[in-house]
């Protein structure tokens, strides 16, 4: 199997080279996919990951879920303790500013979200497996963030192209309760967990 450094790499770039009028099309198709979800509906609290490079957008998903009146978080990196820090957002404007990494993240006094009432959270990779499972960035921080949040549900979201039949894991990885992408969504059973992982976004 191919090492996890070369998959992230491999795909990572394969992203980068799509054409910006299909990264609008197919962050489209994924958002209505994603804010379909009956979980992503009932939840009312729900943590995004803001998007950075050529991920898959979330903007467009964030703003309708602060419109259905959701409470909406987004992470606030930490680089020392390599942990995040959900902040609640309402303006993707306002309270959102270059941060970690460069990516956009809550601003400096912005309002902590608590753990315990995160009802989802909408997860980053770099390449997904057919079971769930993740390549993030390397980081670290979304594997120890998801170990924090256990009842939440985990959503992970991403390009079809990104998806491929198994990615190398440990005992100790944490897979997604739902995939979502531009062509299709994908469930798995919670008793696949729990499980910590190393990787991150």
């Amino acid at each position: 199997m191919e090492r996890k450094s070369e998959l992230r790499r491999r795909t990572i770039a394969e992203r980068d080279r799509l054409p910006a009028h299909e990264i609008r099309r197919s962050s489209a198709a994924a958002s209505s996919r994603l804010l379909a979800l009956p979980e992503l509906q009932r939840a009312g609290t729900v943590m995004f990951f803001v998007t950075f490079g050529s991920e898959v957008n979330t903007l467009s998903a964030i703003q309708e879920a602060i419109s259905q009146g959701k409470r909406v978080a987004a992470p606030r990196a930490d680089t020392r303790t390599r942990g995040l820090g959900p902040c609640q957002i309402a303006d993707l404007d306002a309270d959102l500013a270059p941060g970690a990494h460069n990516i956009r993240e809550p601003r400096l006094h912005c309002r902590p979200v608590p753990l315990g009432e995160i009802d989802a959270v909408i997860v980053p990779a770099a390449v997904w497996g057919e079971d769930g499972y993740r390549i993030g960035y390397g980081g670290g921080y979304y594997d120890r963030f998801l170990d924090r949040v256990p009842s939440a549900v985990r959503i992970g979201f991403g390009f079809e192209m990104q998806v491929v039949p198994e990615v190398p894991r440990s005992d100790n990885d944490l897979p997604v309760d739902i995939l979502v992408t531009d062509a299709r969504v994908r469930r798995f059973p919670r008793a696949q967990g729990p499980h910590k992982g190393a990787e991150a976004r």
